[in-house]
């Protein structure tokens, strides 16, 4: 901390109550933080920690209703009477959820967006873009999607974003809580480059304190009422109060010394990238040679059976399994080939990074996700056309995914009914399972209005609730201690340990060490669509109750090494000019031309199209439509197969079919139509893509930016609801829906849980706009200017003509 006698940050008597809350979140909170600090935030779940940092960074009360009382300053700005655009200008805000955040095509743009929102000039705006995206390692990824980055990097890219405005106070909550090992470690090998240059002070919301601590000037605790517990030193808070915190259910550091040592000022300088935490995958490998052994029945992955025989006693045999996941058209291998045998009765953890497959693999042997036949077995048969409710139960990563009550209770007890259980002991069961989840004052709120945490309890208790003696003996488990703090993580691994000690199979998949050492009793690691399985021996469980025994995420001990430059400013030499683009094949005439040109050309036609009915002019336009399409734009496979067999395969089916309906010209005359239609909508779009249509329209016509920008980022968001369609929809058939909506179908049921995961997922996304000022003025800097040119003009003109050619030209046909 420097001796500014100005805090950077000041609250004042704190207190947050949300409009639906009976009580208030955050209570009577008084701290400040001084410039260079690193502040480590800890609390139990519920405790108020991200609605602290909301409130600290005004999107509470500006972007999210709720009353505030009390005083916060930053930088000497007042947050409850400052405006969005002066708020972002001192604090950067980096969530948890790397996809949330995301809001631009490439991933200079990203780092642009809270610039242009600021209206800073265009040549700044590219200096301090390219200067964050060296210090985080990502100038040579500036042109790519961010979707292409790993997790660890669209997270690096929001640190970015962050710190691109200079804004003294970087608020991150939870930003590797949904990253793998290696993601993680990314995140905090950057933070500690920031934390070592000393021009930022930090506030972090972390679980691992292990990662944590090395960064950490300080540490502040909240309690479970949300007050303030605990400020100080992380030696004397850790140190001295480590059983008032393990009663809090707060995560505390792995070994006790770690926790009056864990000051970065301890460490040497050459571990200053380190974190204390060792990844997953290395995990087992590390262990005493003893504790590692080959598993019954040759465990280990193998292309075929051929390589070893399967055991006796395995209960789940996976066989030379290959999956494709995604959409048609772009459809990617995740598993190549996996053999495996799982021990009947063992607890087995599914490793690997972010995207290797290990959901996929859990899903396939749950029977969620169909594989081909012979390929999964469980207890002989294949889970996904059995009885699956009964035989495997199931998890999702996404609690809301499985939910199909409205209230608590009645989600608890869906999987009780119909069994020949009488309403007393249904009434039981579900009351015992609400007390060790944690949940009885919830029972009858909808399981949707849950917080995160709270969330994922419920999801395991319905798969845990309805297990019964020869039913379930498996219960496959997707990150099922995301969220949770020690006492409710406990709780569960507790719940999980006695299962299995009734006979029960645990399968989890999990990125989490500790969870891995004290459990596993085998490690399945999943990479690059492979998986390799081994024993594994379980730790002994630490008794002592201020001991840290699990943990969430843990992050590997090697930094990563990024631009050597990434610590040092650029130098100030005048005007940055962005470098081009990667070289890309030369762009044809129509590519070249402005959306909404294309667009008003074709424009007459379409809608002339509507009102014809000879199939003269159809023909004419749908003719014109190919040589336009042939001439002036790049012929794709995707254009060679709409041009060569889907309009001609519209055309002819639907000329067949209105011809045995009505007569053969007006059938001949509908299918071309349609054709034609289709035709001059592929000459409008087919070289446009949809960020550039949305800002050629918006300039053009000067519509409000925040339309445009609101479009932008829902043209990211689209894509996601046929996967989420599809994943709630085998949840539901996982959990046997029943009730007055089980007559329409299971399609029908997914609506709600759908409306829910897409509604959440656009709040976060405008939390993360509202983050980085998007709104705060009525303009923006426009770093890319959409310029109507004399060629523009032109082509509008020539469609024009062509239309008014088209049908010029049908009426001097002579008729018949």
């Amino acid at each position: 901390m420097t001796s500014d006698p100005v805090p950077l940050v000041a609250l004042e008597r704190v207190s947050v109550a949300h409009l639906d809350a009976d009580q208030p979140t955050v209570r009577d909170v008084s701290f400040a933080i001084g410039r260079g600090e690193a502040v480590l935030l800890l609390g139990p779940s519920g405790a108020g920690k991200s609605t602290l940092t909301l409130a600290l960074s005004g999107l509470i009360p500006h972007s999210l209703d709720a009353e505030v009382t009390g005083v916060v300053r930053v930088a000497g700005c007042d947050v409850a009477s400052s405006s969005p655009a002066a708020l972002s200008a001192r604090i950067g805000m980096v969530f948890q959820d790397p996809d949330a955040q995301v809001v631009t095509a490439t991933v200079l743009d990203e780092v642009a967006f809270a610039l242009e929102n600021l209206l800073a000039p265009a040549d700044e705006i590219e200096r301090r873009a390219e200067r964050s995206l060296r210090r985080l390692g990502l100038w040579e990824r500036r042109h790519d999607d961010p979707a292409t980055l790993s997790g660890g990097g669209r997270q690096r890219l929001a640190l970015a974003a962050a710190l691109a405005t200079d804004a003294p106070l970087l608020v991150l909550d939870e930003p590797t809580a949904n990253l793998d090992p290696d993601g993680a470690r990314e995140v905090y090998a950057a933070l500690h480059k920031l934390v070592a240059a000393g021009d930022r002070s930090i506030l972090l919301i972390e679980h691992d304190v292990d990662a944590a601590l090395p960064l950490a000037t300080r540490v502040l605790v909240l309690d479970d009422e949300g007050r303030l517990a605990f400020d100080g030193s992380p030696a004397r808070v850790l140190g001295e109060h480590r059983r008032e915190l393990a009663a809090l259910g707060v995560w505390l550091p792995r070994s006790a010394s770690h926790a009056s040592e864990g000051m970065r000022d301890a460490r040497p300088e050459a571990d200053a990238g380190e974190t204390a935490s060792a990844r997953v995958e290395d995990h087992a490998a590390r262990r005493p040679a003893a504790a590692v052994r080959e598993a019954p029945g040759g465990t280990r992955a193998r292309a075929s059976r051929g390589g070893a025989a399967a055991s006796a006693d395995a209960i789940v045999a996976v066989h030379d399994l290959v999956l494709a996941r995604g959409r048609r058209g772009s459809r990617r291998t995740v598993l190549r080939g996996v053999s495996l045998d799982i021990p009947r009765g063992s607890f087995t953890a599914v490793v690997g990074p972010n995207g290797a497959g290990k959901t996929t693999l859990a899903q396939a042997i749950a029977g969620v996700l169909p594989a081909p036949r012979g390929s999964v077995r469980v207890d002989g048969d294949d889970p996904a056309r059995s009885r699956r409710g009964r035989r495997v139960g199931f998890v999702f990563q996404n609690p809301e995914h499985q939910f199909v009550a409205h209230t608590v209770r009645d989600e608890l007890a869906h999987d009780l009914r119909g069994r020949g259980l009488t309403r007393d002991e249904i009434d039981g069961r579900v009351d015992a399972m609400l007390g060790r989840l944690g949940l009885a004052a919830h029972a009858e709120r909808h399981p949707f209005r849950l917080s995160g945490g709270q969330k994922r309890r419920l999801s395991v208790g319905t798969a845990l609730i309805g297990i019964e003696p020869g039913e379930r003996r498996v219960l496959v488990l997707d990150e099922p201690l995301f969220g949770q703090d020690r006492a409710r993580a406990s709780e569960i691994i507790g719940m999980l340990e006695a299962l299995r000690a009734d006979g029960v199979t645990i399968i989890v998949v999990t990125h989490d060490p500790a969870l891995v050492d004290r459990c596993a009793t085998h490690v399945v690691e999943v990479r690059d669509g492979r998986a390799v399985m081994r024993a594994h021996r379980p730790a002994e469980a630490d008794p002592d109750p201020g001991e840290r025994t699990l943990g969430p995420t843990e992050v590997s001990a090697a930094p990563v090494v990024l631009d050597d430059s990434s610590a040092v400013p650029l130098p100030d030499t005048g005007p940055v000019r962005v470098a081009a683009p990667p070289p890309a094949e030369r762009r044809r005439a129509l590519d070249r031309r402005d959306p909404l040109a294309k667009l008003v050309a074709v424009l007459p036609a379409m809608i002339a199209l509507v009102f014809t009915r000879d199939p003269v002019v159809p023909a004419i336009v749908l003719s014109l439509s190919y040589a336009v399409l042939l001439a002036g734009s790049r012929l794709t496979r995707r254009l060679a197969l709409w041009l060569g067999l889907v309009l001609p395969a519209i055309a002819a089916i639907l000329s067949v079919g209105f011809s045995l309906w009505t007569d053969v010209e007006t059938g001949i005359a509908t299918g071309l139509r349609l054709a034609a239609l289709l035709a001059t909508a592929l000459v409008g779009g087919v070289s446009t893509d949809g960020a550039g249509f949305v800002r050629s329209l918006t300039q053009h016509l000067r519509l409000p930016y925040r339309l445009g920008g609101t479009a932008l980022a829902a043209l990211r968001f689209v894509p996601r609801f046929r996967d989420e369609r599809e994943i709630i929809r085998s949840a539901h058939r996982v959990r046997g829906r029943r009730g007055p909506l089980a007559a329409i179908g299971v399609g029908a049921s997914t609506l709600v849980p759908l409306l829910a995961s897409g509604i959440r997922h656009a709040e976060r996304v405008a939390l993360a706009m509202d983050a980085r000022a998007f709104g705060a003025h009525p303009t923006r800097t426009e770093r890319h200017p959409a310029v109507w040119t004399p060629a523009d003009t032109a082509l509008v003109i020539g469609g024009w003509l062509l239309t008014v050619a088209a049908f010029v030209g049908a009426a001097l046909l002579p008729p018949g």
